[in-house]
Parts: C-alpha cells; sequence; structure tokens
C-alpha cells in the first residue's frame, strides 16, 4: 500500500508541493508554483496511471488571487451572457464556483475559460447553473454544502483515508441480506457485505404503511450493525429508496452517501415534505429536518460513468437507469475482479418522453439484482401511442361534459412525463386549458431546470439549441397554498389538476376528491402504479366511499366521477422490457435476483428469467441472506 508520504516522492522536484490530501477516493494536491498548478496534469499522468487514483491540482493560499480580486478578474474573462448570479469562494478546497444562467459559457470550448480563470486567479472554478424556475431546496442545499465546505473537506479526507489505495483481493466472500424490498414494493435497503465492507444499497420507506412499525427496513436485524456501515448507496429520489436515510444520521451515522446531484436535491425536497406531512398527521415523525440536513453534509455525489473507490475493496459506477431524473443503475466492482455486481433499482428500458432509455453497457455481471414492479406476464404495455391517444380521448371528453381532469401523481418523474406529452398538446393547440400544478410537482420541476443534462438527448436539443424548455409553458399553474386551492377547485371552467400523492397516501389530492368526486363531470385519471394497500389502488379495485377530513373530524365521500387507467407513462420497465434488458447485456449474469415487486410479480418474473435464460434465478424474502461469492 502507497502513503501519502511515499506517494509526494513521486512528484517533480520542483512541483512545491504544501500539502497533499485524500478528498474522498481521489488525492489533492497543493502547490506553491503556479505553472505546476496550470501545467502540471501532463507531468502527474504516469504517477495516475499506476496508482489508478484522480490526482487533482490546486493553488496553495500563498499564491491565490484575494477574493475580491478573483471576483473582479472573473467578472473580466466570463461574457456576460453567461449570466453570472453569484460567486462563492471555498478557500478548504482552494476553490471558486460560479453560478450562472448559461454554465457553458462559463466553461468553454473544451474547458478554455476554466483554464483561464484558473491560470489568472490560481483558484480552481467550478459552475453551478441558476435554474429557470426559482427553487428554495436548490438554493438551500448549494447553502449547506458551501457552509459545511471545511468539515466537508475533513470528511472526505477521513474516507478517503479509510479507502486507502488498494483495490482489495483476488479471493474472498460476498453476499448480500434483504433488509427490505424482498418481495414487497416499498423499504428498500439490501446490505452487500464483504471481508473489509459493509455498504447499503438503499434505505427507503415503506409506501404501503406512513407510520408504524414497519415503515422503514429491517435494521434491527443481527445483519445490520450502524457503526460496521461504511457507506450508503442511494439510486433515485424515490421515498421507497431514500426515505429513511436521515434516520441512520440521527441514530449515529456519519458516513458517505453516494448518489447523483439531481438525486440528492430531489430526495432532501421529499423528506421534508414527508416529515411536514407525518407530523400534521401524527405529531410525529421518524426523523427531523436535523436528520436530513446530516445527509446532505455527508452526500459525495457522482455523475454517470464516474469510477470511485468507496471502500478498500468497493468501486461505484453510476449508469443511467431511465427512471426518474438522476436516477442510477449501480454497478459495483468487488475486489481484484473477484464480484461484479449490478442493482437495477427501478429501470425504464426503454425510451420516454423526458429520459434516454437506461444503460445495459456493463463489461462483467455475474450477479444482477433487478426489480420487478412489472413482472407479472400480462404485464405488457400497450403501444405509447395508442395510450396517448386514450389520454387525449379522455381528457376531451371531460372537458366536453364541464369537468375537471384530476391526475394524482408522483412529484418525482410521472408528473414530468405528463407535462411534457401536455406541453406539446398545447402548443400544437389540440386542447385549450389550464394545468394546475400542486404538492410539489412544481418545486420538484424546478430541480428539473437546474439540471437538463440528465434529460433525454431530444429535451436537450430543445433547450440548447432550439431554447425552449417544456416545463415553461404559459398553461402550467403552480398552487402554491389553500386559496389557490380553492380557486382551482370553485372555478366552474374545465382544467387538469396535477397533484400528489400519486398513490392517494395523503397530500393535496385529498382535498381535490373531497370537493371533486361526487361530480359525474369530473374524472379521476391513474397514470402510475398503486401498490398494495394504498387508497388509490382500492379506488382502482372499486371502492365507491373513500375517506376524507372535513370539518367534524373524518368523514366519507362518494365516488361517482369517472375512474380512467392510462398506460404509457410508466417509468417502469414491463414485463417484455425487463427481458429484453437481460437478453440485451453484454456480459450474461450467473445469479439474477428478483426484488421490489408484489409476492406474484416476483414469482413469475423469477420463473420466466429462469426457463428463459437458463440462468440461477432467486427470489428472497426479506431477512434472507445469499452468498454471491
Amino acid at each position: 500500500m502507497t502513503t501519502l508520504e511515499d506517494l509526494i516522492k513521486k512528484f517533480p522536484n520542483d512541483a512545491m508541493i504544501k500539502e497533499i490530501l485524500f478528498e474522498g477516493s481521489d488525492i489533492v494536491v497543493f502547490t506553491q508554483n503556479r505553472n505546476f498548478l496550470v501545467e502540471g496534469g501532463t507531468k502527474v499522468r504516469d504517477i495516475v496511471k499506476e496508482i489508478k487514483k484522480r490526482i487533482d491540482i490546486r493553488a496553495d493560499k500563498s499564491i491565490r488571487l484575494d477574493e475580491e480580486a478573483a471576483k473582479k478578474k472573473i467578472k473580466e474573462l466570463v461574457p456576460k451572457d453567461a449570466a453570472i448570479e453569484d460567486i462563492r469562494f471555498e478557500p478548504a478546497f482552494s476553490r471558486v464556483i460560479i453560478y450562472s444562467r448559461k454554465p457553458g459559457l462559463v466553461i468553454g470550448p473544451k474547458g478554455e475559460m476554466l483554464h483561464k480563470i484558473k491560470k489568472e486567479t490560481c483558484w480552481s472554478p467550478q459552475t453551478k447553473r441558476i435554474p429557470l424556475i426559482k427553487s428554495k431546496i436548490v438554493d438551500t442545499i448549494r447553502d449547506i454544502i458551501h457552509e459545511e465546505s471545511k468539515y466537508r473537506q475533513k470528511f472526505l479526507n477521513q474516507i478517503g483515508q479509510k479507502i486507502q489505495l488498494k483495490k482489495g483481493g483476488k479471493e474472498g466472500w460476498v453476499r448480500v441480506s434483504f433488509l427490505g424490498s424482498a418481495r414487497e414494493v416499498g423499504r428498500s435497503a439490501i446490505l452487500l457485505q464483504t471481508e473489509q465492507s459493509r455498504v447499503l444499497l438503499d434505505c427507503g420507506l415503506n409506501v404501503g404503511n406512513k407510520y408504524g412499525r414497519e415503515i422503514g427496513p429491517y435494521i434491527n436485524s443481527y445483519e445490520f450493525d450502524l457503526e460496521e456501515l461504511d457507506a450508503v448507496v442511494i439510486s433515485h429520489a424515490h421515498m421507497d429508496h431514500c426515505g429513511f436515510l436521515p434516520y441512520l444520521y440521527e441514530y449515529g451515522y456519519c458516513g458517505p452517501t453516494y448518489l447523483t446531484a439531481p438525486t440528492r436535491d430531489i430526495m432532501a425536497l421529499q423528506q421534508l415534505d414527508y416529515i411536514k406531512i407525518c407530523q400534521n398527521e401524527h405529531g410525529k415523525s421518524p426523523y427531523t429536518s436535523k436528520g436530513v440536513r446530516n445527509a446532505i453534509k455527508h452526500c459525495v455525489v457522482l455523475d454517470y460513468g464516474q469510477v470511485t473507490d468507496i471502500t478498500p475493496d468497493m468501486r461505484l459506477t453510476f449508469h443511467n437507469a431511465g427512471h426518474i431524473l438522476g436516477s442510477a443503475m449501480v454497478h459495483v466492482h468487488i475486489g481484484e475482479g473477484l464480484h461484479n455486481l449490478v442493482y437495477s433499482a427501478d429501470f425504464k428500458y426503454g425510451q420516454t418522453r423526458m429520459l434516454d432509455s437506461s444503460s445495459n453497457n456493463f463489461q462483467r455481471v455475474e450477479t444482477l439484482i433487478m426489480e420487478s414492479t412489472y413482472g407479472g406476464q400480462k404485464d405488457i404495455s400497450p403501444p405509447k401511442a395508442q395510450c396517448e391517444k386514450e389520454f387525449m380521448d379522455m381528457i376531451k371528453k371531460t372537458v366536453k361534459r364541464g369537468g375537471k381532469v384530476i391526475i394524482p401523481s408522483f412529484a418525482v418523474g410521472r408528473a414530468q412525463e405528463v407535462m411534457i406529452f401536455l406541453d406539446e398538446k398545447l402548443r400544437n393547440k389540440e386542447i385549450d386549458l389550464p394545468v394546475y400544478l400542486d404538492g410539489m410537482i412544481w418545486d420538484t420541476t424546478a430541480i428539473h431546470t437546474t439540471y437538463p443534462e440528465f434529460l433525454s438527448k431530444s429535451i436537450q436539443s430543445k433547450i440548447f439549441r432550439q431554447n425552449y424548455n417544456p416545463f415553461l409553458n404559459e398553461h402550467f399553474k403552480s398552487i402554491g397554498g389553500h386559496i389557490e386551492r380553492q380557486q382551482a377547485i370553485d372555478n366552474s371552467e374545465p382544467a387538469i389538476i396535477l397533484t400528489t400523492s400519486g398513490m392517494i397516501t395523503g397530500g393535496p389530492i385529498m382535498e381535490y376528491l373531497k370537493h371533486l368526486a361526487g361530480d359525474e363531470r369530473n374524472t379521476l385519471a391513474f397514470v402510475g402504479y398503486q401498490a398494495e394497500g394504498t387508497l388509490g389502488r382500492n379506488i382502482l379495485e372499486g371502492w365507491k366511499d373513500i375517506p376524507v377530513q372535513n370539518g367534524n373530524g373524518r368523514g366519507f365521500v362518494r365516488v361517482k366521477l369517472e375512474i380512467a387507467k392510462i398506460g404509457g407513462f410508466s417509468a417502469h420497465s414491463n414485463f417484455k422490457e425487463l427481458k429484453n434488458f437481460v437478453y440485451s447485456l453484454r456480459s450474461k449474469p450467473d445469479m439474477i435476483i428478483i426484488n421490489h415487486g408484489e409476492n406474484s410479480k416476483v414469482i413469475n418474473l423469477t420463473r420466466a428469467m429462469h426457463k428463459a435464460f437458463n440462468i440461477e434465478t432467486r427470489a428472497p424474502h426479506n431477512l434472507d441472506a445469499l452468498r454471491l461469492k
């Protein structure tokens, strides 16, 4: 094992290195030599190749411009069209963060502008996009990360010291324990273990149980010890995959959580909303905003395709999952070629309006852990064009009779997919009516305008080349509170109401149903999955009287509006797509483990995969442990 003290000897004599630190799995060297700061990258290539670690060269404070002078120089260098709104300095990282409307102009062709800024100021520049829709949560997270920069430098250095400079051995054992999501949809949590490492893949809530003994994963099991946990990996920002994470931080975990930047921001937004809902409905929640802040403080964000060591014998890579903004399939390379695991989490192996199809380009996969939300034999969606025509026919029919279309939707993913569809129909003047966005949908959409690089290539083309953003259609109206909600309800004109929660487990949808469910002119249109035990599932299965809160406490409202179930907007792979995904893999796995589905779906997909590919296929229960190697 090479130490940092040994490593420093490998640098050129004129490097003038003042300090060398870990920054997660990377290495950062602080130099007092201006030329080495700017040109040193070419001089350390052999070292990078030898140690297989990224090395970032930054300036020691002795050669940096003072902050005011650096800010002035940056504004002189960067074109005004970049629309810089803020410049912040993080001395602990020797970094300057430039917030602008058009970060591409700050970067410049092939990074030329960033290179100039570094050369002229001796600060390492980083760009951040100002969202087109004002986002309080994005601002809050950026403030937390900035305020905690000194802590984060120490924290990231500690991670690096723990990871060290080795990849693990070629021998050993690998096992997974299911603390949730086995033969159920909800509370995804899989403990991946080796002799050296303990890593938790997802940490979600039980979506069908708002507050109770089984709200979260089985973290009280013998398998799980919070003090031994090395890292958490969050695949995406749906609450059944990330909603229990702050609980870990409130009860002693202080290690890293790896995820993409959009996942971090959307996750925090949903967790804070969840706290508010729990406190309103139950007077308490499993964790507080302090846990959310601690989680943010310990997040390590990665891009798709970025490879990073997360423990001494685990190397992590995220790949596009095609599910929601920032969602990732998790590839873990264990040891020196010992084992390769892919955790699909939720994924869509097919193009949607908002996202490109999930990746399938894995060089090696020995074990595949795969979702089965739509793993039933009959879970094959009709053609997308047919589904969209049915959707439009339903909207036009409802409008013709003077009614409102109420669409319960997940705030993340499904709502934006529907918005892009409606934007097209509104622009083509196939419909002309207001679209009200309630719950967290507007705030979540703001985050989508912050990270357009995670959207599909076709949407990116509209945003960057045509200067058109489908989320900014003038027909979209944000509902900011009770008064605006009541106005939308009382308005006698037809409208579309896109609101949370997607499974009708609480939130603004309950207010709309209380006032609008008894009117036969209206339509309740389901565009997403309804889990067992949720009110949405019960309504689909024929419930006619649904519980609501009124002035006298609990009551019931008679369901008279039309009920419609619209396919084609799912962000999950259907049965055919699940099979096609496995068929398309470059490297066929030795074992497939099926999780994240109702019991019947899990069993059906397990049998189908074994029959189709003659691969060992397992369907574990919660608390089962499987040895992979």
